[in-house]
């Protein structure tokens, strides 16, 4: 293992999680708007399910890279961590629910499946607000001083390796949605090059039109 450096840069888990806090306090709204509009929940569903896989992923990425690592190396106040584990696995309930309601939802837009869905995401955001808080005011302060730049790679390529390529760009485009010019050119310099041209020739193009219709 090589040793730590001067510090590894943790911003891009920040940009991650903008789009879990957009996303996700998006999908209430999103979910009601398609009641009884099959058209339209085939719509929202693609998003909803994307969005629930993208939040899964990050979580199952700290809880088998990250949060091992930190209890081995850091010393991090046990109840802190016990804290960030009680909210993945409350998150992570919602998540599931959400997810073996939605594939009948997406086909029928059945209203009430709907509402049972907004409410479950409803009832778990401030969980998810307040972890995602915490994890960037507490933890990613003690990543960037413990973990290598190697380790702290290896939880990217497990996030980027759980979705399509198909659909990479597009989530390219959900990442830097939010960012200041500053942030895209700092998280765009570890994106492979033929990436970043074709994410500029069609994917910004792509993640507009997704995002037109989905968010109406």
């Amino acid at each position: 293992m090589s040793a730590p450096g001067p510090g590894v840069d943790t911003h891009e888990m920040v940009l991650i999680h903008r789009v879990i806090r957009r996303e996700f306090g998006q999908l209430p709204r999103l979910f009601r708007s398609a009641a009884d509009d099959p058209a339209r929940s085939k719509v929202i569903g693609a998003h909803a399910g994307e969005m629930l896989h993208f939040l899964h992923t990050h979580h199952t990425g700290e809880d088998e890279l990250l949060f091992p690592l930190l209890r081995e190396r850091a010393a991090l106040d046990p109840e802190l961590m016990d804290r960030m584990d009680a909210q993945h696995a409350q998150v992570d309930a919602a998540v599931t629910a959400v997810s073996a309601e939605l594939p009948w939802w997406t086909a029928s837009a059945d209203a009430a499946a709907g509402e049972r869905m907004a409410a479950l995401v409803e009832a778990a955001m401030p969980t998810l607000i307040d972890h995602l808080a915490e994890e960037e005011q507490r933890i990613l302060p003690i990543v960037s001083a413990t973990l290598t730049q190697s380790e702290w790679d290896a939880l990217g390529k497990h996030g980027m390796s759980a979705i399509p390529l198909t659909r990479r760009l597009v989530i390219l485009g959900h990442i830097t949605e939010e960012a200041d010019d500053a942030e895209r050119q700092r998280f765009l310099q570890v994106v492979p090059a033929p990436a970043r041209l074709a994410y500029r020739l069609i994917g910004h193009r792509q993640f507009t039109r997704e995002t037109t219709a989905i968010r109406g």
